[in-house]
């Protein structure tokens, strides 16, 4: 007597492989689709991590801006062009801080040479800080004068956030965006509002507006990188944007022997303790809990002047001893606050 093997069922053997065949081509294209979507992410984050390291060396910059259109009846266009090099050589030294694998920061050191090529004396500064994010959960956005929203960036992935900071660190403008795979030159290109450039009133003395729509463009070259905006200077009153000029300019930054930046190394070296811990406080103030409101204390000056005292007195200090750096830490936000609006604070 054999072994009693159930009787097979034809019609039930074909059903199931009716849906075998149904089901098994649905979820290889959903591994395909996951797979593809895991290389698309991949390549982002390398292509951006290589355009934004590219940018790293020694370089002579090359800030012009112009403004090309009145937006305003009765306004007359402003005719002074804004060239940094007009009677000298402005050169940045720009190093990379690799935060995590999908942050990176560059900081920027300015300094000026004479069109001779000799270094201007006690020139050199620390110039903006730009911190780069891939898949950033958030950015802050200016919304008025001083008035700083977080956006919520988690369900637009694949873009790499730029966020340029002030001399102090606080925010100066952010934005989010892509890095182009299909030009010959890693391109970067967005839109921000943003407070008036410093340049606008401490060279050019301009008052008569109080933001700046900027629409940048980043194309990095290898051995240059160029920085090209068109932006709208704009009159905010009364929460009314009214367009005021157009301007039209460029940030070119053609790389040098890291030998003719030695003076902004050296003078980098002893800073950038206090720098790196600088970011980290304002790291955990603009922790994306609480829009961040800024204000300008009566009879004190600018905070960056503030937040240049208190560095001061740091330089070169070894801040990894944990007493000292969590006195530092506390004069800086005490720095950060005071020219803080207390309900944006309480509200974090």
């Amino acid at each position: 007597m054999g072994w009693p093997w159930p009787r097979r069922d034809s019609k039930l053997e074909d059903e199931l492989m009716r849906r075998f065949r149904v089901i098994v081509p649905g979820l290889m294209l959903l591994v395909a689709a996951g797979s593809t979507a895991a290389d698309a992410a991949g390549d982002a984050l390398a292509r951006g991590l290589a355009a934004i390291h590219s940018m790293t060396g020694c370089y002579l910059v090359d800030y012009n801006y112009v403004e090309v259109e009145s937006l305003k009846t009765g306004y007359a266009r402003d005719p002074r062009v804004y060239d940094v090099n007009r009677d000298k050589s402005a050169k940045e030294w720009i190093t990379a801080d690799v935060v995590s694998p999908r942050r990176v920061r560059l900081q920027r050191v300015l300094f000026l040479t004479e069109l001779a090529g000799a270094v201007r004396a006690g020139s050199a500064i620390r110039h903006q800080t730009e911190d780069w994010e891939y898949d950033a959960p958030f950015l802050y956005e200016l919304v008025a004068p001083r008035v700083w929203q977080v956006r919520d960036l988690k369900p637009t992935p694949g873009l790499w956030t730029r966020r340029v900071t002030n001399l102090d660190d606080g925010p100066r403008y952010q934005c989010a965006a892509r890095w182009t795979e299909d030009t010959a030159y890693p391109e970067w290109s967005c839109s921000s509002y943003a407070p008036v450039p410093g340049r606008e009133t401490r060279d050019m003395k301009r008052s008569d507006y109080d933001t700046l729509q900027r629409s940048t463009r980043i194309i990095a070259y290898g051995q240059s990188f160029l920085e090209r905006q068109d932006n709208v200077k704009t009159v905010h009153r009364d929460g009314v944007r009214s367009p005021l000029a157009r301007e039209v300019g460029k940030n070119w930054s053609v790389r040098l022997p890291d030998s003719e930046c030695e003076s902004a190394r050296t003078f980098a070296g002893p800073h950038q303790a206090f720098w790196k811990l600088s970011r980290e406080v304002w790291d955990d103030v603009l922790n994306g809990a609480s829009p961040f409101v800024e204000k300008a204390p009566a009879g004190q000056p600018p905070r960056f002047v503030k937040m240049y005292e208190v560095e001061e007195d740091y330089i070169g200090r070894d801040l990894s001893d944990p007493a000292l750096r969590q006195a530092v830490r506390d004069r800086i936000l005490k720095v950060i606050e005071t020219y803080r609006e207390p309900s944006a604070a309480g509200a974090r």
